[in-house]
């Protein structure tokens, strides 16, 4: 089971999302380094991958899901945390994969190509936000 730390930050409703290669839309998230904390980690992440010194919120919560490499599955549970952008101007992370990064408009993210898990806790963060 890999454990990572991930998170949603929210400026005026609309959510920092990454574009892969592939297409597909993703939150910054990832593995915890030792010695680091699981909230420390998700603030590396969202620095690393998008460029953004953000500030965390509160804890949004666990997600699970699998997913295939090289044949095999493998686990997968992310700590998410909502978070709010502090600094920093928006940048992918190319070497990771990243092609785009944007802050999608709430009402764009049903017709993004994203994970499942991903667009609920989305929607959980917008929900507390409301």
């Amino acid at each position: 089971m890999i454990i990572s730390a991930g998170g949603v930050v929210l400026k005026e409703r609309r959510v920092l999302l990454l574009r892969t290669r592939r297409g597909r839309w993703v939150l910054p998230k990832g593995h915890v380094e030792p010695a680091e904390s699981l909230r420390q980690a998700a603030l590396r992440e969202v620095l690393e991958e998008a460029g953004i010194e953000a500030r965390i919120r509160r804890r949004l919560g666990w997600k699970y899901f699998q997913f295939y490499v090289q044949g095999n599955i493998q686990s997968k549970r992310v700590l998410w945390f909502l978070m709010e952008q502090v600094s920093g101007e928006p940048r992918p992370l190319w070497r990771e994969g990243f092609v785009e990064v944007a802050y999608m408009p709430e009402e764009r993210l049903e017709k993004l190509n994203m994970h499942t898990s991903e667009l609920s806790i989305v929607r959980k963060a917008l929900r507390q936000e409301a």
